[in-house]
């Protein structure tokens, strides 16, 4: 199985190579979107799908099965790409960086001292004019 999706939408793009997308979220993760993309793809899909499995069907590799609620459908492109979006998994593995508190406590009153003209006229002081 290449992968689950659930509310699956088909965007069919009137330009490129790629002439069929299977637009959704990948069941059982957290990611936000899953992209399937066929390229020269033929054959019927519904526009809009609650759910899809699609699997790599035939000794070549060249044709794609879909199965939904509806029935099973059967994709023959010359090949298929398929798109995660990694972002939230990435920033569960970044270590959180939180700036100094000082900094933070500046950056906080910055606008309020900018805001009154004796604080305009004491930054002038410090930058030097």
């Amino acid at each position: 199985m290449i992968a689950s999706l659930s509310g699956v939408r088909a965007v069919r793009p009137a330009t490129g190579p790629l002439n069929l997308i299977l637009k959704g979220r990948e069941v059982g993760t957290t990611s936000n979107a899953t992209e399937i993309a066929f390229a020269g793809a033929t054959g019927d899909v519904p526009d809009d799908l609650e759910y899809a499995e699609v699997h790599a069907t035939g000794p070549s590799g060249k044709a794609w099965s879909v199965r939904t609620a509806r029935g099973e459908f059967v994709i023959h492109a010359r090949d298929a790409f398929l798109h995660r979006d990694v972002s939230v998994r990435l920033r569960g593995l970044l270590p959180r960086h939180e700036p100094p508190r000082l900094r933070r406590l500046a950056w906080a009153w910055l606008p309020t001292i900018v805001a009154s003209p004796l604080g305009r006229r004491l930054l002038l002081a410090v930058r030097g004019r």
